[in-house]
């Protein structure tokens, strides 16, 4: 297990209130629902960060995360109802506003309202997301990503849930395209996604960026399939493109760049700006929170939505799929010829880091020096998380002022 001081890796798997995880996680805003699938007036359960929460959209739309038990006799508020900008517990109908103080205590002949004040998070919306700071003390400056807030179609994809620790899907290196993704590229003909490419990581101001070149790009070589031909420069090297960067957000946001992949618009030089957050929902599982912003406007653009939202409707069995793959009763290679890529290469990843389990129970590593981005995510989660827990000062990550898609 890789060390940087007291912590090992393997301690960085926890994320409940207290673990060191935890505690770094919560200096910063997390996205914990999409705002689409919350309506106005409704409340739900919201597990996020080894907690549970009550997370409710006031009748005008504003979001507001609260704690989840009703702090008279325990019941889950999210039982409740909506009223304006207030909850009332389903239970004895006592009603919180906006902040958590409880207004309203009906079944009392004196009540005590000023004396009972429910924990209240701060919480806004950005880029069709929900957000909340779930740490004590004051929140810090919101951020926002000069990339999503470009000219373009902002989708916000449905929620990924895989029930493995975020560090599976942090681990998800470029090395493994040619190889997960397999299955895709020969069905959809995709030479690009079998060439190997490696990757130069450098720590940023904001984490880090990596530059990816295709294997043998030096000395005038193409990769072809999985391997490589001397003196030819192939399509999949020259149109590689603004994929060669990708950065990463400290603590826990990608920022990338891909071809598009909706139906009817692949093959043509569009290309999506990628923004993922991965955020533990306990120990075991997490959440991956997808935003992608393509450079299409006017009629181009609602053909464009449309095509998206086909995408989404093949979401909805992808998990069984991916289920069933596991365990063994298909191959990625029977997943339907006619299934987009944005789908099948989801379905791809599920299987192969819902198949690693946790960190502690995978037994001893052997990286590669390929693996650069592994070690370096690593490290800067070390370094700092044994800053906090030391109570040494933390780096203060910056986010760049302009979009990084014109880099």
């Amino acid at each position: 297990m890789a060390r940087f001081g007291k912590l090992e890796f393997a301690d960085l798997e926890a994320v409940g209130p207290g673990t060191p995880a935890g505690r770094y996680l919560r200096l910063f805003w997390q996205p914990v629902m999409r705002l689409k699938d919350l309506p106005p007036g409704r409340a739900k359960p919201l597990e996020i960060l080894g907690e549970m929460f009550t997370l409710y959209r006031a009748e005008d739309g504003t979001p507001h995360v609260t704690a989840y038990r009703c702090p008279h006799r325990g019941t889950p508020l999210s039982l409740g109802w909506v009223e304006g900008e207030s909850l009332r517990c389903r239970y004895h109908g006592w009603r919180y506003d906006g902040t958590g103080q409880c207004v309203e205590q009906p079944n009392e002949d004196r009540p005590f309202c000023e004396r009972i004040h429910l924990r209240s998070y701060p919480t806004r919306d950005y880029a069709g997301l929900i957000f909340a700071y779930l740490g004590d003390g004051k929140p810090p400056t919101f951020r926002r990503y000069p990339d999503l807030d470009r000219p373009g179609v902002l989708v916000t994809d449905p929620v990924e849930v895989l029930p493995c620790t975020y560090w599976n899907k942090f681990d998800n290196d470029h090395g493994h395209r040619p190889w997960v993704h397999r299955a895709t590229a020969l069905r959809l003909n995709r030479k690009d996604i079998l060439v190997i490419r490696h990757e130069s990581v450098e720590e940023t101001a904001y984490g880090w960026s990596g530059q990816r070149v295709v294997k043998g790009e030096e000395d005038d070589t193409a990769a072809t399939s999985l391997g490589t031909v001397k003196g030819e420069r192939s399509s999949a090297q020259n149109g590689l493109g603004r994929a060669r960067m990708t950065h990463w957000f400290m603590p826990n946001v990608r920022l990338f760049f891909q071809p598009t992949r909706a139906k009817g618009f692949q093959g043509r030089d569009i290309w999506d700006t990628k923004i993922a957050w991965t955020v533990p929902i306990n120990d075991s599982k997490h959440a991956a929170f997808d935003v992608t912003l393509t450079p299409v406007e006017g009629e181009e653009a609602r053909a464009y939505a449309a095509a998206r939202a086909t995408q989404e409707e093949e979401a909805e069995s992808r998990w069984d799929l991916a289920e069933r793959i596991l365990a063994g009763e298909m191959t990625l290679e029977d997943l339907p010829a006619d299934m987009s890529a944005y789908t099948s290469f989801t379905i791809e990843d599920y299987c192969t880091q819902v198949g690693q389990g946790p960190i502690r129970g995978r037994g001893r590593e052997h990286l590669a020096a390929s693996e650069g981005r592994l070690v370096l995510l690593r490290q800067l989660w070390l370094r700092e998380v044994n800053a906090l827990v030391e109570g040494r000062p933390l780096k203060d990550w910056t986010v760049p002022v302009s979009p990084l898609a014109g880099m």
